[in-house]
Protein backbone atom coordinates (compact mmCIF):
# COMPACT_ATOMS: atom_id res chain seq x y z
CA UNK A 1 0.00 0.00 0.00
CA UNK A 2 3.21 2.42 0.77
CA UNK A 3 5.04 0.73 -2.35
CA UNK A 4 6.71 3.73 -4.54
CA UNK A 5 6.78 1.74 -7.24
CA UNK A 6 3.10 3.05 -7.65
CA UNK A 7 4.10 6.42 -8.64
CA UNK A 8 2.81 7.49 -11.91
CA UNK A 9 0.46 4.83 -12.70
CA UNK A 10 -2.38 7.86 -12.54
CA UNK A 11 -2.82 10.06 -15.56
CA UNK A 12 -5.11 13.03 -15.51
CA UNK A 13 -8.23 11.76 -17.72
CA UNK A 14 -6.30 8.32 -18.16
CA UNK A 15 -8.42 5.03 -17.39
CA UNK A 16 -8.14 4.82 -13.67
CA UNK A 17 -9.23 8.28 -13.53
CA UNK A 18 -12.31 8.12 -15.17
CA UNK A 19 -12.87 5.06 -13.80
CA UNK A 20 -12.13 6.76 -10.18
CA UNK A 21 -14.73 9.45 -10.97
CA UNK A 22 -17.78 7.66 -12.36
CA UNK A 23 -17.41 5.16 -9.00
CA UNK A 24 -17.70 8.78 -6.66
CA UNK A 25 -20.71 9.48 -9.54
CA UNK A 26 -22.36 6.23 -8.27
CA UNK A 27 -21.54 6.67 -4.91
CA UNK A 28 -23.46 10.68 -5.17
CA UNK A 29 -26.32 9.28 -6.82
CA UNK A 30 -26.74 6.37 -4.26
CA UNK A 31 -26.61 9.54 -1.26
CA UNK A 32 -29.11 10.83 -2.91
CA UNK A 33 -31.34 8.35 -3.67
CA UNK A 34 -31.54 7.01 0.29
CA UNK A 35 -31.14 10.54 1.37
CA UNK A 36 -34.57 10.23 3.64
CA UNK A 37 -33.18 7.00 4.99
CA UNK A 38 -29.79 8.48 6.00
CA UNK A 39 -31.43 11.81 6.92
CA UNK A 40 -33.26 10.08 10.29
CA UNK A 41 -31.60 11.49 12.65
CA UNK A 42 -29.82 8.09 13.96
CA UNK A 43 -28.98 7.56 10.84
CA UNK A 44 -27.63 10.65 10.20
CA UNK A 45 -25.62 10.99 13.33
CA UNK A 46 -23.93 7.90 12.26
CA UNK A 47 -23.25 8.69 9.15
CA UNK A 48 -21.55 12.77 9.75
CA UNK A 49 -19.54 10.88 12.24
CA UNK A 50 -18.46 8.47 10.70
CA UNK A 51 -18.01 10.57 7.16
CA UNK A 52 -15.87 13.25 10.04
CA UNK A 53 -13.15 10.13 11.14
CA UNK A 54 -12.77 8.57 7.56
CA UNK A 55 -11.41 12.33 6.79
CA UNK A 56 -9.61 13.04 9.91
CA UNK A 57 -7.91 8.79 9.24
CA UNK A 58 -7.05 9.71 6.36
CA UNK A 59 -5.44 13.18 6.87
CA UNK A 60 -3.62 12.05 9.51
CA UNK A 61 -2.26 9.29 7.70
CA UNK A 62 -1.22 11.15 5.00
CA UNK A 63 0.94 13.55 7.43
CA UNK A 64 2.29 10.46 9.14
CA UNK A 65 3.25 8.84 6.21
CA UNK A 66 4.81 11.94 4.57
CA UNK A 67 6.71 12.48 8.13
CA UNK A 68 8.29 8.95 7.76
CA UNK A 69 9.42 9.31 4.63
CA UNK A 70 11.49 12.17 5.28
CA UNK A 71 9.40 14.31 3.71
CA UNK A 72 6.90 16.48 6.00
CA UNK A 73 7.48 20.55 6.21
CA UNK A 74 5.93 23.30 7.18
CA UNK A 75 4.93 23.67 4.10
CA UNK A 76 2.22 20.56 4.86
CA UNK A 77 0.17 22.53 7.58
CA UNK A 78 -3.73 21.59 6.11
CA UNK A 79 -4.55 25.67 6.15
CA UNK A 80 -1.77 26.41 3.42
CA UNK A 81 -3.52 25.14 0.96
CA UNK A 82 -7.35 25.28 -0.35
CA UNK A 83 -8.50 22.27 -0.08
CA UNK A 84 -6.84 21.35 2.85
CA UNK A 85 -8.35 24.11 4.95
CA UNK A 86 -11.76 23.26 3.39
CA UNK A 87 -11.49 19.37 4.35
CA UNK A 88 -10.36 20.84 8.35
CA UNK A 89 -13.60 22.80 8.35
CA UNK A 90 -15.31 20.13 6.87
CA UNK A 91 -13.77 17.43 9.89
CA UNK A 92 -14.69 20.01 12.29
CA UNK A 93 -17.73 20.66 11.29
CA UNK A 94 -18.63 17.45 11.13
CA UNK A 95 -17.37 15.94 14.24
CA UNK A 96 -18.70 19.37 16.42
CA UNK A 97 -21.84 18.88 15.12
CA UNK A 98 -21.51 22.49 13.56
CA UNK A 99 -24.30 21.81 10.84
CA UNK A 100 -24.48 25.81 10.24
CA UNK A 101 -20.93 25.95 8.80
CA UNK A 102 -21.54 24.63 5.67
CA UNK A 103 -23.68 27.37 4.89
CA UNK A 104 -19.95 29.07 4.43
CA UNK A 105 -18.34 25.60 3.58
CA UNK A 106 -20.67 24.28 0.55
CA UNK A 107 -18.84 27.12 -1.63
CA UNK A 108 -15.49 25.82 -1.15
CA UNK A 109 -15.86 22.27 -0.76
CA UNK A 110 -17.72 22.56 -4.30
CA UNK A 111 -14.90 24.78 -6.01
CA UNK A 112 -12.15 23.13 -4.60
CA UNK A 113 -13.31 19.64 -5.18
CA UNK A 114 -14.14 20.36 -8.87
CA UNK A 115 -10.35 21.43 -9.89
CA UNK A 116 -8.83 18.74 -7.61
CA UNK A 117 -11.04 15.46 -8.96
CA UNK A 118 -10.81 16.93 -12.71
CA UNK A 119 -7.42 18.01 -12.48
CA UNK A 120 -5.66 15.58 -10.41
CA UNK A 121 -2.64 16.54 -8.26
CA UNK A 122 -1.30 13.23 -8.31
CA UNK A 123 -0.06 10.59 -9.90
CA UNK A 124 -0.37 7.82 -7.36
CA UNK A 125 -2.38 4.88 -7.99
CA UNK A 126 -4.25 1.69 -6.52
CA UNK A 127 -3.64 0.42 -4.20
CA UNK A 128 -1.30 3.51 -3.10
CA UNK A 129 -2.26 5.20 0.30
CA UNK A 130 -1.68 8.51 -1.79
CA UNK A 131 -4.46 7.52 -3.98
CA UNK A 132 -7.28 6.41 -1.92
CA UNK A 133 -6.10 9.41 0.65
CA UNK A 134 -6.59 12.18 -2.64
CA UNK A 135 -9.79 11.26 -3.62
CA UNK A 136 -11.29 10.50 -0.41
CA UNK A 137 -10.42 13.49 1.07
CA UNK A 138 -11.20 15.88 -1.90
CA UNK A 139 -14.37 13.84 -2.62
CA UNK A 140 -15.77 13.56 1.41
CA UNK A 141 -15.66 17.09 1.90
CA UNK A 142 -17.50 17.69 -1.64
CA UNK A 143 -19.97 14.71 -0.31
CA UNK A 144 -20.81 16.26 3.50
CA UNK A 145 -22.20 19.34 1.42
CA UNK A 146 -23.70 17.52 -0.97
CA UNK A 147 -25.48 15.88 1.48
CA UNK A 148 -26.84 18.21 3.58
CA UNK A 149 -27.74 20.53 0.51
CA UNK A 150 -30.11 16.76 -0.46
CA UNK A 151 -31.32 16.87 2.75
CA UNK A 152 -32.26 20.53 2.13
CA UNK A 153 -30.25 21.34 5.81
CA UNK A 154 -28.41 24.28 4.08
CA UNK A 155 -29.62 27.96 3.52
CA UNK A 156 -28.41 29.25 0.11
CA UNK A 157 -28.57 32.55 0.81
CA UNK A 158 -26.90 35.82 -0.63
CA UNK A 159 -25.97 36.89 3.09
CA UNK A 160 -24.25 33.19 3.59
CA UNK A 161 -22.51 33.98 -0.12
CA UNK A 162 -21.26 37.01 0.80
CA UNK A 163 -19.96 35.92 3.84
CA UNK A 164 -18.33 32.98 3.10
CA UNK A 165 -16.55 35.33 0.01
CA UNK A 166 -15.55 37.69 2.57
CA UNK A 167 -14.21 34.83 4.98
CA UNK A 168 -12.14 33.73 2.13
CA UNK A 169 -10.77 37.45 0.66
CA UNK A 170 -9.13 37.86 4.05
CA UNK A 171 -8.12 34.48 4.17
CA UNK A 172 -6.48 34.77 0.63
CA UNK A 173 -4.96 37.79 1.65
CA UNK A 174 -2.83 36.46 4.73
CA UNK A 175 -2.06 33.36 2.31
CA UNK A 176 -0.87 35.61 -0.26
CA UNK A 177 1.68 37.82 2.03
CA UNK A 178 3.02 34.19 3.57
CA UNK A 179 3.66 33.17 0.06
CA UNK A 180 5.50 36.55 -0.63
CA UNK A 181 7.41 36.06 2.67
CA UNK A 182 8.07 32.43 2.29
CA UNK A 183 8.49 32.18 -1.77
CA UNK A 184 5.60 29.45 -1.47
CA UNK A 185 2.57 28.74 -3.91
CA UNK A 186 0.13 28.15 -1.09
CA UNK A 187 -3.94 27.93 -2.52
CA UNK A 188 -1.65 27.75 -5.89
CA UNK A 189 -1.71 31.29 -6.19
CA UNK A 190 1.22 31.87 -7.82
CA UNK A 191 1.36 28.20 -10.42
CA UNK A 192 -1.72 26.10 -11.20
CA UNK A 193 -1.99 22.60 -10.63
CA UNK A 194 -1.32 22.12 -14.75
CA UNK A 195 2.06 24.35 -15.36
CA UNK A 196 0.78 25.09 -18.47
CA UNK A 197 -1.76 27.20 -17.58
CA UNK A 198 -0.01 29.68 -15.14
CA UNK A 199 2.70 29.46 -17.70
CA UNK A 200 0.15 30.96 -20.65
CA UNK A 201 -0.81 33.62 -18.60
CA UNK A 202 2.29 34.38 -16.54
CA UNK A 203 2.15 36.49 -13.33
CA UNK A 204 0.69 38.30 -11.89
CA UNK A 205 -1.98 37.74 -14.79
CA UNK A 206 -2.22 34.39 -13.42
CA UNK A 207 -2.48 35.11 -9.97
CA UNK A 208 -5.77 37.57 -11.11
CA UNK A 209 -7.61 35.56 -12.93
CA UNK A 210 -7.20 32.57 -10.54
CA UNK A 211 -8.53 34.40 -7.86
CA UNK A 212 -11.34 36.02 -9.81
CA UNK A 213 -12.11 32.25 -11.08
CA UNK A 214 -12.72 31.02 -7.70
CA UNK A 215 -14.67 33.84 -6.68
CA UNK A 216 -16.68 33.52 -10.29
CA UNK A 217 -17.48 29.93 -9.40
CA UNK A 218 -18.77 30.38 -5.60
CA UNK A 219 -21.52 32.65 -7.39
CA UNK A 220 -22.02 30.29 -10.14
CA UNK A 221 -22.79 27.76 -7.46
CA UNK A 222 -25.27 30.11 -5.67
CA UNK A 223 -27.06 30.93 -8.96
CA UNK A 224 -27.00 26.84 -9.78
CA UNK A 225 -28.19 26.28 -6.52
CA UNK A 226 -30.95 28.52 -6.59
CA UNK A 227 -32.14 28.09 -10.11
CA UNK A 228 -32.71 24.20 -9.41
CA UNK A 229 -34.80 25.23 -6.04
CA UNK A 230 -36.52 27.56 -7.93
CA UNK A 231 -37.59 24.86 -10.97
CA UNK A 232 -38.59 22.41 -8.32
CA UNK A 233 -40.83 24.78 -6.23
CA UNK A 234 -42.88 25.88 -9.78
CA UNK A 235 -42.77 21.91 -10.76
CA UNK A 236 -44.04 21.00 -7.77
CA UNK A 237 -46.53 23.68 -7.70
CA UNK A 238 -47.85 23.17 -11.19
CA UNK A 239 -48.17 19.81 -10.33
CA UNK A 240 -50.21 20.52 -7.41
CA UNK A 241 -52.26 22.82 -9.91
Amino acid sequence: MFNESYNNSLEMFGGLHVLTLFFLLIVTIAVYQFRNVISKPKNQKIFLISLGLFLLVFESGFHLWTFFMNEYSYTMIPLTGFCAMTNLLTIFALLANKKRMFNIIVYYAFTGSLFALLFVDTTYGIPHFRYFHYFIVHYGFLLASLYFLFTKQLAITRKNLNLSTLILVVYTFVVFIFNLILKENWFYLFESPVKEISDFFGLPLYSVLWVITIFLLMNIWYYMITSICKFKLHKKGTIHS
